[in-house]
């Protein structure tokens, strides 16, 4: 009986304590909500920053939209609302719009860049990369870009694109593909490597009265315009 009586007052104290501490903080946020809190200036503050400055007078920050704008970089604060020196409740939301940053850009200059590095280039500059052009021309390697539109220092609208004529390199010069049948590959290929091109022996496959090493098949075929960056295939006899 005693161990009953002690279980049920136990159990009425742990009730009353909770209804205490749930009780006050209801009676806590009631005159909090009554409370109210001066508004800081946040205009020109970077977010995060502008973020501790109000919660420092117990105010929230929403973010409202973004916008263009050459008064202030991008990611700082271009209004809010209520303004500066308003008073609202604690607890309550302060709406501002961020800068995205002026909407005129300058014009990195690209020229003499590889086209790798153009995209990254572009891309920090805020633009994108437009139209390409190819010219052949021993006076720029292959890949670097020659000529940009519009010329560096420009100022144009923020992803805009910038179109460019890229180098392919010295024009290789072309040469008509020759009868390699009936040769011997390991002969033909070293040759024709010497010289600079491209040569490989893709197979070998049984032909009735050649000896091993003699060329059967090739490509390109022969009359074949190719230039030395062109793969010769050849197959054999075994």
């Amino acid at each position: 009986m005693p161990m009953n009586r002690l279980y049920t007052w136990g159990l009425r104290a742990m009730v009353f304590l909770t209804l205490f501490f749930l009780a006050a903080n209801l009676t806590s946020q009631f005159f909090l909500k009554g409370e109210s809190a001066l508004v800081p200036d946040v205009v020109g503050k970077a977010y995060q920053e502008a973020r501790t400055e109000l919660s420092k007078v117990r105010v929230a920050i929403e973010l409202k939209g973004m916008e263009y704008s050459s008064a202030f970089e991008r990611g700082r604060v271009l209004s809010q609302d209520p303004s500066a020196g308003s008073r609202i409740k604690v607890f309550r939301r302060v709406k501002v719009v961020v800068s995205k940053g002026s909407e005129l850009v300058t014009v990195p200059k690209i020229t003499g860049l590889s086209l790798e590095a153009v995209s990254q280039t572009l891309l920090d500059a805020g633009l994108r990369k437009g139209s390409v052009s190819l010219v052949h021309t021993p006076r720029f390697p292959a890949g670097r870009i020659m000529l940009q539109y519009p010329p560096a220092e420009s100022l144009v609208f923020r992803d805009s694109s910038v179109n460019f004529l890229a180098s392919q390199g010295e024009l290789d010069p072309k040469y008509l593909m020759p009868d390699l049948i009936s040769r011997h590959g390991e002969t033909v290929r070293r040759a024709l490597s010497q010289m600079g091109f491209r040569v490989s022996i893709s197979g070998a496959a049984y032909y009735p009265g050649l000896e091993p090493g003699i060329i059967i098949r090739q490509f390109p075929p022969r009359g074949y315009p190719l230039q030395k960056m062109t793969l010769i295939t050849m197959e054999v006899s075994k």
